[in-house]
C-alpha cells in the first residue's frame, strides 16, 4: 500500500518536472530567434478610442487606446499643458513596468511640455509570487517583444494631425524598466530627436543576477536563472546595448542614481561602453526612481525640464 502511494507520488512529481522542463524549453526556444520586426508589428494606426479625460494641475490628461491593423493595441496617456511652449516639445515616456501610462500623473509640473506615456502590453509582472510569475512568463515574453512596436505606434499617433499636437521637438525617455527597451524604437525612428535612458543600464543578466541575490543564495543557480530569464525576455536582441549606438548622431542622455540598489555598476559601465557620442551623463542623488520617492522624481524631472523646456533646450552640455 505505502509502496504504491510512494510510486504514484514519484510518477506525479516526475511528470510535473517533465512538464516544467518542457515549458522552460518552449519559452527559451521562442526567444532564441529575433522577435517580429517592430516596424512590421507596428502596422498602421487603424483606430483611436478615448477612454477617459481628467484635469491634472496645469494640464488635461486623455487616456487613449490605439489599435493597429496588425492587431497591436496600445494604452496611451497624453498630458496636454494649458500653456504649451512655443516650439511645442513632446516627451514620450516608457516608464517603470508597474507605472505604465500613469507616469504622466507623477510629474508635478509639465512646464509647457506635452507628456505622453505608454503602458506595457504585458500589464504588471507578478514578481512577488514565483508560481504566478511562472504561469505569466509566456504573456510577459510576448508583451516585451511587442514593446518597441508599442512605442512606435504611439509616436505615429502623437505625430499625426488627429492628435492635435504638431510637436516641434520629440524626445523619448526610457525610465527604470523602460530604459532597457527605449533605445530600439529610438534607433528605428529618426523622428525621436533625443533619447533619455534614466536609472537603467545594459548587461541584463547582470542586472537580474543582482536583483535575485536575496531570493537565491547559490551564486551558480542564481546566475543560471538570471541568464535564462534574460534569454526568455529577448535581451540578446532588445536590450539597449544592442541599439544605443544607432541613436547617434542624435543626442543621448544617461541619468543614473548615486545610490542605486537596483542597477549594479557593471550594468551602468556596459551602457556607457555601448553608447556613441554625443552623450551626456547626469546623476541624481539618492535611490532608484519609484512613484513613492517624490524627491527622486523631482530630481529627474528637474534635470529633464532644464534641458527640454529651459533656455538650453536641445543642447548637449556635457560628455561621458
Amino acid at each position: 500500500m505505502v509502496r504504491n502511494i510512494l510510486k504514484t507520488v514519484f510518477l506525479l512529481l516526475a511528470g510535473a518536472s517533465l512538464l516544467l522542463v518542457a515549458w522552460f524549453a518552449y519559452l527559451l526556444a521562442a526567444a532564441s530567434v529575433a522577435p517580429e520586426d517592430p516596424l512590421v508589428r507596428k502596422g498602421r494606426l487603424a483606430e483611436v478610442e478615448q477612454v477617459s479625460e481628467y484635469p491634472l494641475h496645469d494640464s488635461v490628461v486623455r487616456e487613449l487606446r490605439l489599435r493597429s491593423d496588425s492587431g497591436l493595441e496600445v494604452e496611451l496617456a497624453v498630458r496636454y499643458p494649458e500653456r504649451p511652449l512655443a516650439d511645442r516639445p513632446l516627451m514620450l515616456m516608457m516608464g517603470g513596468q508597474e507605472t505604465g501610462r500613469a507616469a504622466v500623473d507623477v510629474i508635478p509640473d509639465a512646464r509647457g511640455v506635452t507628456i505622453a506615456a505608454i503602458s506595457y502590453p504585458f500589464g504588471v509582472v507578478p514578481h512577488r509570487s514565483g508560481l504566478a510569475m511562472l504561469l505569466a512568463l509566456r504573456s510577459i515574453q510576448a508583451g516585451i517583444f511587442d514593446t518597441p512596436a508599442t512605442a512606435l505606434l504611439a509616436l505615429d499617433y502623437l505625430l499625426a494631425p488627429e492628435s492635435g499636437l504638431a510637436p516641434g521637438r520629440v524626445e523619448l525617455a526610457g525610465i527604470s524598466f523602460g530604459a532597457y527597451l527605449a533605445a530600439l524604437p529610438a534607433a528605428l525612428d529618426n523622428r525621436v530627436e533625443r533619447l533619455w535612458l534614466i536609472h537603467g543600464g545594459a548587461a541584463v543578466p547582470d542586472v537580474l543576477d543582482h536583483g535575485l541575490r536575496k531570493r537565491i543564495g547559490s551564486d551558480v543557480i542564481r546566475r543560471q536563472v538570471a541568464e535564462y530569464l534574460a534569454a526568455v525576455a529577448g535581451a540578446h536582441y532588445l536590450s539597449s546595448e544592442h541599439w544605443v549606438a544607432q541613436v547617434s548622431p542624435r543626442p543621448l542622455v544617461l541619468v543614473h542614481a548615486s545610490a542605486d540598489r537596483d542597477v549594479p555598476a557593471i550594468a551602468v559601465q556596459a551602457l556607457w561602453e555601448a553608447a556613441s557620442e554625443p552623450v551626456e551623463v547626469l546623476w541624481t542623488p539618492g535611490q532608484h526612481v519609484h512613484p513613492k520617492r517624490p524627491a527622486v522624481i523631482a530630481a529627474i524631472t528637474g534635470l529633464m525640464f532644464e534641458r527640454i523646456a529651459g533656455p538650453s533646450a536641445g543642447a548637449v552640455t556635457g560628455q561621458k
